[in-house]
């Protein structure tokens, strides 16, 4: 009996197609969330530091820091609006089987 006729070949293609299959996922969630770590501690950490350095300095407290944590919230809220449009409409299925 042949191997087509057993269907033990196709399954182990199936299965190595798979394996590349979940390691390009894994290799593409884990280079978007390095993107999005560091994009995101800049956008957090910059405004609500300058916000209290600007508070100490101006004696303004708590008005700056305030200011500071709502522009990154603003921040991050574009950050995770941009990585889910580069993101969001990504498939790992075969694009020939698309119809």
């Amino acid at each position: 009996m042949s191997s087509e006729m057993t269907g033990k070949q196709p399954a182990k293609v199936d299965q190595a197609q798979e394996e590349r299959t979940r390691k390009t996922a894994m290799s593409l969630f884990l280079g978007a969330v390095l993107d999005m770590s560091w994009q995101m501690a800049i956008v957090v950490l910059v405004p609500i530091i300058g916000g209290v350095e600007l508070d100490k300095h101006w004696h303004t407290t708590p008005w700056l820091t305030i200011s500071g944590f709502i522009i990154a919230m603003f921040g991050t809220y574009l950050v995770i609006k941009r990585m889910l449009a580069a993101y969001g409409n990504f498939s790992l299925s075969n694009p020939k089987e698309k119809k």
